[in-house]
């Protein structure tokens, strides 16, 4: 439900604006309004193992970086079907699990391993994505994947009916084409792909950079 409420900005202009509360909204509704408007978000393609060693892979945006000391990132999910996600399951039980960074050439079959498949089947061989062992855990990375974040598992917490994620990232392994030198990376090879709502996408093809203007006398030292 909203209410609306009109702004005046000026003598001949006015600006309509909506009043949404929360909890007067469904959870598919605040979805849509969280995810169009907190944009553009990275996405995390989060491989990782069941009990029985069987590798999972599925893409999660609501992805960032946590800390880095140490290197912490997080991904949440809800449940589907009311049971949790094959991947939040597999990672309480298999603690280690690497979030593969999405270049623009895996949009499609990135896209395509977020169907609902069933437990018994592999979305690697679903969606043509080759499983290659990781560095330093016990978990499969994707190959086609520029970088891979090896993670092992800090703590999940729930939060309303959603599940987040925090994992120490324990290794980094990035393709020598998107390294530049002194631990930074070329965003322009990367290709980095950015979720946005429904079934949109978006590419970073323009930056621009911005210098600080402010008073010295007002900031600390």
């Amino acid at each position: 439900m909203c209410c609306v409420s009109i702004c005046k900005i000026s003598k001949y202009e006015e600006v309509i604006i909506l009043e949404i509360h929360s909890r007067n909204c469904s959870a598919k509704d605040t979805y849509k309004l969280l995810s169009g408007l907190v944009v553009p978000r990275p996405i995390a393609l989060v491989s990782s193992k069941d009990a029985q060693g069987r590798s999972n892979v599925a893409p999660f945006s609501f992805f960032n970086v946590v800390a880095n000391e140490p290197p912490t990132v997080m991904f949440s999910a809800d449940k589907r079907k009311g049971e949790k996600k094959d991947t939040i399951a597999n990672i309480e039980t298999h603690t280690e699990f690497v979030i593969n960074i999405v270049s623009e050439k895996m949009a499609q079959k990135m896209h395509n391993s977020a169907a609902d498949f069933k437990k018994e089947v592999s979305e690697f061989d679903e969606v043509g994505l080759t499983p290659i062992a990781a560095q330093t855990i016990n978990c499969d990375a994707v190959k086609e994947s520029l970088a891979h974040l090896e993670c092992k598992l800090d703590r999940i917490i729930k939060v309303g009916k959603s599940f987040m994620i925090l994992g120490e990232v324990v290794h980094f392994s990035v393709d020598d084409q998107v390294y530049l030198s002194d631990y930074k990376i070329d965003i322009e090879k990367l290709q980095p792909l950015a979720r946005l709502a429904g079934r949109e996408y978006g590419r970073i093809h323009e930056r621009f950079e911005l210098e600080r203007k402010f008073d010295p006398t007002k900031v600390i030292e």
